[in-house]
């Protein structure tokens, strides 16, 4: 059994260009910026694509696809393995796409998968997932690790598709005070006894919390709509990760396009996978579900196949990139 995970320090930023502050390039114009530029002027034929791998939205997988997702989700963990869900800013499906994985990979695996809510907003996270917020980050972090999972179980809820939640509050005022000294506490309690956590963390990455969530992380899946301005989200957190000293990470990191429109999108996903070839490891998309948009407790089964499909892809997607870390 591995020992409790105790973060590092966070890794120095290097000099940004011009001789500016650490970490922070000068900006360009959303307009004028070449990764965002020209997203909307494709062929309407060129739209049909939606990833770099595997089947696009709307196109069924392969028994060969199938076969190897499942196979990812069901690999052999050596230690365990954390995947953080982010977004810069709130409202892009964030939380959804972290029970979604959560869910998903703890329905595929006999051992303990965790929901770990690192949100200070006191989000919405327990009305997704349909459970009673039990011990919080702040109760697991003053009592420390119990020494058997069926212990720390008991302080737990679990989701119906079998994923352990763990709130960052029981209610807003607690939700607030998640700070670094909470987070490692309770990441000590929990860390060895669960395969797979699935983080969902606050919007935004530059506070010191976040910073220390990320440089947990084995694999990132970043949250964002499949607009000219998601992607301009999308492309400065990518950027903010490989001048901060994250590029490794960077590489394990999945854009997860959410919402998307069984049409299409208003901008041109085939075009943007190119454009972030470089600096993503892929680029997926969730499609619109009218069981995810009411926005009350996520039940698995109550999706549309090409959803669960997409759920079951970025899961095996988010696990297989946190597998390929140290």
């Amino acid at each position: 059994m591995s020992a409790p995970y105790r973060p590092g320090p966070p890794p120095n930023a290097p000099p940004g260009p011009d001789g500016g502050l650490p970490g922070i390039a000068r900006p360009t114009a959303p307009h004028l910026d070449p990764v965002v530029a020209g997203l909307t002027q494709q062929p309407d034929q060129q739209r049909r694509r939606w990833a770099r791998r595997g089947p696009g939205l709307g196109e069924q997988p392969t028994s060969a696809d199938l076969a190897a997702w499942s196979a990812m989700l069901q690999a052999p963990v050596g230690s365990p393995r954390r995947i953080g869900v982010v977004a810069l800013k709130g409202g892009v499906g964030k939380t959804t796409l972290s029970v979604l994985m959560a869910g998903t990979v703890a329905r595929a695996r006999q051992d303990p998968v965790l929901l770990f809510d690192a949100d200070t907003t006191f989000g919405s996270l327990a009305l997704r997932t349909g459970v009673p917020l039990s011990a919080s980050a702040h109760e697991l972090a003053a009592a420390g690790d119990p020494g058997r999972f069926d212990v720390l179980a008991g302080a737990l809820s679990r989701s119906r598709d079998g994923a352990w939640v763990l709130p960052s509050g029981r209610d807003p005022e607690q939700s607030a005070g998640l700070d670094e000294a909470v987070y490692i506490g309770a990441m000590n309690a929990v860390y060895r006894h669960f395969a797979v956590m699935v983080t969902d963390c606050g919007a935004g990455l530059a506070t010191p919390l976040m910073r220390r969530v990320v440089s947990g992380c084995h694999s990132l899946v970043l949250a964002t709509t499949p607009s000219i301005d998601g992607i301009l989200a999308s492309h400065n957190v990518l950027r903010w990760l490989r001048d901060s000293g994250f590029t490794a990470l960077a590489d394990r990191s999945i854009v997860a396009l959410t919402n998307v429109p069984a049409g299409g999108a208003s901008i041109d996903v085939a075009e943007t996978t190119a454009r972030f070839a470089p600096l993503a490891g892929e680029v997926l998309a969730v499609p619109a579900d009218p069981h995810l948009a009411q926005g009350g407790p996520l039940d698995m089964d109550a999706l549309a196949e090409d959803t669960r499909r997409a759920a079951v892809r970025l899961a095996a997607s988010a696990l297989g990139a946190a597998l390929t870390a140290p």
